[in-house]
């Protein structure tokens, strides 16, 4: 068994456990803000308290999932913790990649709706109040946080970014169970039940989670979009790369692959039985 299937199994087996969130019932706890970061030493800080603005009246805590960053940032977060019992870190040693992090982190907590952001300061933390009323209040799955719909905007990112998430997002469409105006985002809020009906078939792999759930969603998910506009990163480099732009064409491949089996499966078999019940 490879790597990448034994840390899927690693994940899937957490999920079984129903690991619980300290520092709050699960009558209290309201939000799960999951936050995956690698060397994001200098943004701890600034992010949590920008929660802390933006979320009064809210139950909530921020989980960082750190893969060990050599930076120190999972030090960081947990002298922040000690100031401030909402804040929360799982450390994981010798493994590493967004999805799986973001997958692990809605493991472990027992919050009825949980949010996915990243840590660099580029997701706009005042919109999650309007999210979480939306999800509280519609019936709806998942609200996704959008570039792409009117009030929302690609901000001051590089043209081939630009490009790249609007091509990810039309091929996207090819493959998931939803029409989403910016599939490419990485910011979006869910609720427990809905990640609970997907976490089985999800193979933590990539960068992009927000296109495993929709991929393995087995029925259209209700989803509802909010604009936000992307702003510069606050400190420390960007992880998207080369890299990370494979491991996204890896996914599509695989989705492609298994759409392109089922459809010769459908069309194939009936043909196939035609022929042997008129021989």
């Amino acid at each position: 068994m490879g790597t990448e299937q034994n840390i899927t199994k690693a994940w899937r087996s957490l999920y079984r456990e129903g690991v619980s969130s300290p520092g709050g019932s699960e009558g209290s706890l309201e939000l799960t803000i999951v936050v995956p970061t690698f060397n994001e030493y200098a943004n701890v800080t600034s992010l949590v308290n920008a929660l802390e603005t933006v979320l009064c009246g809210v139950q909530w805590e921020v989980l960082f999932v750190d893969d060990h960053s050599p930076d120190g940032t999972a030090e960081q977060i947990r002298s922040a913790s000690v100031a401030n019992p909402r804040v929360r870190l799982l450390e994981r040693i010798g493994r590493r990649g967004l999805s799986s992090a973001c997958i692990e982190g809605m493991c472990t907590t027992i919050a009825p709706f949980i949010a996915v952001m990243d840590a660099d300061l580029q997701h706009d933390e005042g919109v999650l109040p309007e999210m979480l009323h939306r999800l509280k209040t519609e019936s709806l799955d998942l609200v996704v946080g959008s570039r792409a719909v009117p009030g929302g905007g690609m901000g001051e990112i590089s043209a081939g970014r630009v490009m790249l998430s609007h091509l990810g997002s039309k091929a996207a469409h090819l493959f998931c169970n939803s029409e989403l105006s910016d599939a490419m985002s990485g910011f979006f809020m869910l609720r427990r039940s809905f990640f609970e009906k997907c976490v089985a078939r999800m193979e933590g792999i990539g960068f992009k989670v927000l296109l495993e759930l929709l991929a393995a969603s087995e029925m259209p998910p209700r989803i509802a979009e909010v604009p936000y506009t992307f702003r510069p990163r606050g400190r420390g480099s960007s992880k998207f790369g080369v890299c990370a732009s494979l491991a996204y064409l890896r996914f599509l491949g695989r989705r492609f692959s298994r759409s392109f089996g089922a459809t010769v499966r459908r069309v194939g078999e009936p043909a196939l039985g035609g022929l042997l019940h008129r021989r």
